[in-house]
């Protein structure tokens, strides 16, 4: 091949990108269509297949950009050409990433070769810890079997290790220095991911006395306080070194900043509080604080948050957000919303239409219902049984009869319902639906919709709905349940259970702000759902998904169920 001709490829392939960056993929394709592949250099074929495959992300086709970037082309590359290894290794792991495969995405990082820089390989361990930290809880688990390296087998049980003693942090920095000695030829063991080497940083900067700013008189404050104070006496049964902890009853307080000042002059380096959200506000109006804060509940978004305040709660958004998104990725696409009457249920009803049409989702109803006498008329509302049954009317008037047998039918423009509801309605609206010829639409429902009892049948009335919920509700795995179930063995309230699920997490949260704060990509998992922090402050939760099955919960991760 000619000089000449390289520098065509060369052009046109820059041409491709520039078409592809002003969004004209068909440009950007019909540019690249018919340069002879098999004739040229694989350096120039490398660059080729990176620009098609970019063009087929673009166009929403993963599989052959992943077609592209595995070609055989860039293995055969020559050691001075590693960086279009490094690139096609990067947009595999974006692929792998939004199809929720942690650890593929992490092999495809590993599989390119080492940076050689210090700065370069830094930037590529945080990133493949950043990855591999921010997985779902059980995910690289159940891709294990991918694993065909040293570096990844190293990576996943670096992964293991850390989040085993995450709640421990002299015990997780141990286990690190273990896993350094025994992993020596690791590229993480010489150079640490700067979220894990900053832990070392958090040993030397635990509070040393805490303030609890909570309503003590109402079941909401006694809960989360319950929670806080069990995850504390078991972190001190293993010897942990642990802060002096007062608590400031807000249950009277209508003006936060005199009982607040009076938790900072007691001494109090970290404070966790308050509960109500208009005390949360008038924190936020102070220019700044001179305490770290730990609120335990959300400001409005837009809001200006002053430095050193953190937000941290059971938000109902964080649950939606996740649900409209597995609702997305089972294929819905047109839904309705159905949830109890009242201002308070506005926010929830608004939250699920803003996020399901920011997804491309239709929200073609909404309903309220009040009690149990409502439940008939609602459904058949929101489903236009009514304008069945019109339409059948309607028919029998122009016939020669007195009489016609007529099978009420749906509409059939939903594909799927969002509903809030309290089990004892959930179990009483599905067979409902059922009853209006309704019970094949699919339902996905908030958290509330599940009362805790996992017993077998227990939740008949409520199988095949989808929901979204703390692993504490979940999962039997976290240490602190036989300490829960001993102190509480006849709790049946699940709004309880997620309450004292908070006040753990709002315990565990106290070494790991500065953290959580300096290292975005870094996640704790939590009682109440895998836990990060965004650049306001705030706290999000990720949740488990789960569905009814055989009357009890089972988590969509362990069934082959689809919706």
């Amino acid at each position: 091949m000619t000089a000449s001709t390289e520098d065509a490829i060369v052009l046109r392939t820059q041409a491709s990108r520039l078409a592809l960056e002003n969004g004209d993929t068909d440009t950007a394709a019909a540019i690249l269509d018919d340069i002879p592949t098999d004739q040229i250099e694989n350096n120039l074929l490398a660059n080729v297949l990176l620009a098609k495959a970019e063009i087929a992300l673009m166009q929403n086709d993963n599989q052959r950009a992943l077609v592209s970037l595995t070609d055989p082309v860039f293995q055969n590359l020559p050691t001075e050409f590693s960086d279009l290894r490094r690139q096609a290794g990067q947009t595999i792991a974006r692929i792998y990433l939004a199809q929720q495969q942690p650890l593929a995405a992490a092999k495809a990082i590993t599989s390119t070769p080492l940076a050689t820089t210090t700065n370069a390989a830094q930037r590529r361990a945080n990133q493949i810890w950043e990855i591999l930290s921010s997985a779902p809880d059980g995910a690289l688990n159940a891709e294990a079997d991918i694993i065909d390296s040293y570096e990844l087998r190293g990576w996943l049980e670096l992964t293991n290790i850390v989040n085993r003693y995450q709640n421990n942090i002299d015990e997780q920095v141990e286990a690190v220095e273990r896993w350094q000695a025994l992993w020596n030829a690791h590229p993480a063991a010489s150079q640490l991911p700067s979220a894990i080497a900053y832990v070392v940083n958090l040993q030397q900067q635990r509070p040393q006395k805490v303030a609890l700013l909570l309503p003590m008189e109402n079941v909401v404050g006694q809960a989360i306080s319950d929670g806080f104070m069990l995850a504390y006496y078991h972190a001190a049964g293993q010897s942990q070194p642990l802060p002096a902890v007062e608590i400031f009853d807000t249950s009277q307080t209508r003006e936060i900043s005199p009982l607040y000042q009076q938790a900072v002059s007691t001494g109090a380096d970290l404070i966790i509080g308050p509960l109500d959200k208009e005390l949360v506000r008038q924190l936020q109006s102070m220019n700044s604080l001179p305490t770290p804060t730990l609120a335990l509940n959300y400001l409005d978004d837009g809001d200006v948050i002053p430095r050193d305040l953190y937000q941290y709660g059971l938000a109902p958004e964080d649950e939606i957000a996740q649900l409209t998104s597995l609702a997305r990725q089972a294929g819905h696409s047109q839904a309705a919303v159905l949830a109890r009457d009242g201002a308070n249920y506005t926010r929830i009803r608004d939250s699920f239409t803003q996020q399901w049409q920011s997804l491309g989702g239709k929200a073609l109803s909404s309903a309220t219902f009040r009690d149990a006498s409502s439940y008939s008329d609602t459904i058949r509302q929101l489903m236009h049984i009514e304008r069945s049954e019109a339409r059948a009317d309607a028919l029998l008037s122009t016939l020669p009869r007195d009489s016609m047998i007529s099978i009420p039918r749906r509409r059939q423009d939903i594909d799927l319902l969002f509903l809030q509801a309290t089990p004892a309605e959930g179990k009483q609206l599905l067979p409902t639906f059922a009853f209006h010829y309704a019970g094949d639409v699919p339902i996905y429902a908030l958290p509330s919709i599940y009362d805790g009892n996992a017993t077998p049948g227990a939740n008949r009335d409520l199988n095949d709905t989808v929901f979204v919920d703390a692993p504490w509700l979940l999962r039997d795995s976290d240490e602190l349940k036989p300490d829960a179930q001993s102190m509480w063995p006849d709790e049946g309230n699940s709004t309880i259970m997620r309450l004292r699920a908070m006040g753990i997490d709002s315990f565990r949260l106290l070494d790991r702000l500065a953290q959580l704060d300096n290292f975005p990509g870094v996640s704790l998992q939590g009682a109440t759902g895998t836990l990060r922090m965004d650049e306001s402050g705030r706290i999000s939760r990720q949740l488990l998904p789960a569905l009814f099955a055989e009357g009890q919960p089972v988590l969509i991760s362990e069934t082959n169920t689809e919706q």
